[in-house]
């Protein structure tokens, strides 16, 4: 029976929270009726603003928990993470003389910069003084030439632990081949700094290339703690309010994945978010009739845009989140901290940048007259007449004064600049912004947007589609119904899905590629095939 008393329901709710709003879409598989809620996001408990909007979506359509058959949900927490560059220190475990494995990377310059004259690498993930080697070598067979040094592991163990560094990733060369030395070295890490929340490469990417396998490893480990206490907290506030319900978390590959799982698979969840916008676009898009779509999921904090070819967003294992390469299996998004809620600043030389840091839901913009200090890109479309002053159906009051009053104050008067005119170079810098996001996942993959129609959709996408598209020479524009929720449609619209992927050894890929002996190929395959089918029957 449903809570009120009436027949049971048949109900599937979508939650998709997002650095300023929580947006919720309730959908009776039964009758067909829907419900759609967007409330504040609560960063300081995230837990609270989704259940707030699975609870006012049941009661739109007269349900309760009991009528709950399944939650899926997409998080940007670690998305917000990772382009903010609030990722703590971590630590760096790697194989004796490959110290500086991070400071090497790629010799690739990004775009925009002509050449490495005028680039500078951004700082490592990880300093070169929290990197420690462990002695013991293997080839790239997986054969082992030094055996692994379990005395100096346990130093180094120490070491971090002593320096109270309790994030640590282990990437040892050649780990693909053979996970053996690093299994060992987390068996030690476990042993000597228990408090020690560790990634081996082995389990998160069994790839080769040395730098990206490395990279994509600290990323997993620096959005673990988060991400686990979200997880956690969320499954246990859904566990008291509706128990037993199936709880999936939306990956970045366009599958979700249940929320025991993600808590050891937080790297999956880089593009949770925008995966279900890129989704619920090309939704909507293949049933007006759009084949070949660029997406534009505008956010508070940041801005996602990828290409839907054929009614299906492409996919990469190329993908980079605020510049640090995350090679894994995802829908090919690009995604700039770009939002409304991107804080507008100035330099040490007096030039006007806005973003990445975001003002979120709370404080929020200065409009919102929760404590913001700082302008942002909503607080000038406020300032320019292009918002409304309310929001959420008159729920949130935006007091134009304090936006104006904080643009004039930090931006306008430094610069002696209007008020307008600041409002609206704020606006045209995160438009250029957009745009250049959406250059190198269109012209960058071989795509001309000439040839492609726009969909805007989130709380700020829309705002900035019309320029967007004069910039790029974009023909078409769809703005979707309630283009504010359309992530939640991509939520109600996949499946359970994982990627199991591992670099086959170099004798068996020259056996393949010469036409000749594919046993070895066909043995790896068996066992990745033995994996998926333990982890479908789990």
């Amino acid at each position: 029976m449903a809570g009120d008393g009436q027949t049971s329901r048949r109900v599937r709710v979508g939650v998709d929270t997002g650095g300023t709003f929580t947006d919720v879409v309730a959908l009776d598989d039964e009758t067909g009726e829907l419900a759609v809620v967007k409330t504040p996001s609560t960063p300081a408990d995230p837990a609270i603003g989704f259940l707030t909007g699975v609870r006012a979506a049941l009661a739109r359509i007269g349900a309760g928990p009991a009528d709950l058959t399944s939650i899926s949900h997409g998080t940007t927490v670690a998305t917000n993470q990772l382009l903010e560059g609030d990722l703590g220190r971590i630590g760096l475990i790697t194989t004796e003389g490959f110290e500086f494995l991070l400071e090497i990377a790629r010799q690739s310059v990004p775009d925009g910069y002509g050449n490495s004259y005028f680039w500078v690498k951004p700082p490592r993930i990880v300093p070169a003084e929290l990197v420690r080697t462990v002695r013991g070598r293997l080839d790239h067979t997986g054969a082992e030439l030094r055996p692994f040094d379990d005395g100096q592991a346990r130093q180094v163990a120490r070491w971090f632990r002593d320096q109270e560094v309790t994030t640590v990733g282990v990437c040892l060369l050649h780990a693909y081949a053979n996970p053996d030395h690093e299994v060992r070295m987390g068996e030690i890490l476990a042993d000597e700094h228990p408090d020690a929340v560790v990634s081996l490469s082995s389990r998160v990417l069994r790839e080769y290339r040395e730098y990206e396998r490395a990279m994509t490893t600290l990323v997993d480990a620096a959005v673990k703690v988060r991400v686990g206490r979200y997880v956690d907290r969320l499954g246990t506030e859904l566990a008291a309010y509706a128990p037993g319900v199936p709880f999936a978390i939306m990956k970045s590959n366009g599958g979700v994945l249940s929320a025991d799982e993600v808590v050891h698979q937080p790297i999956t969840t880089v593009l949770s978010g925008p995966a279900a916008g890129a989704l619920g676009a090309a939704l909507v898009t293949s049933a007006a009739g759009y084949r070949r779509v660029v997406t534009l999921d505008g956010g508070g904090t940041s801005t996602d845009v990828s290409v839907v070819l054929d009614g299906e967003p492409t996919l990469t294992t190329e993908g980079t989140i605020g510049g640090y390469p995350s090679k894994i299996p995802m829908i090919d998004i690009v995604t700039v901290g770009a939002g409304g809620g991107s804080v507008a600043w100035l330099s040490p030389e007096q030039t006007l940048r806005v973003g990445p840091r975001s003002a979120g839901a709370d404080p929020g913009p200065m409009c919102y007259g929760r404590g913001g200090t700082e302008p942002t890109v909503t607080d000038a479309h406020l300032v320019l007449g292009r918002i409304p002053e309310a929001l959420l159906g008159g729920e949130l009051r935006l007091e134009a004064r304090a936006a104006r009053t904080a643009i004039e104050a930090r931006i306008a008067r430094p610069l002696r600049l209007s008020v307008d005119d600041a409002a609206a170079g704020i606006v045209e810098i995160t438009d250029n912004n957009m745009a250049r996001a959406i250059r190198t996942v269109s012209v960058g993959r071989g795509h001309d947007p000439r040839r492609f129609a726009l969909i805007a959709f989130g709380g700020a996408g829309p705002l900035h589609a019309c320029r967007l598209a004069e910039l790029l020479d974009i023909p078409t524009i769809v703005i979707p119904p309630r283009p504010g929720v359309l992530s939640t449609w991509g939520l109600l619209d996949t499946d359970i899905r994982t990627t199991f992927v591992r670099t086959a050894g170099p004798a068996a890929r020259q056996a393949a590629s010469d036409g000749g002996d594919v046993s070895a190929v066909e043995a790896t395959w068996r066992e990745l095939e033995a994996q998926a089918r333990a982890w479908l029957d789990e």
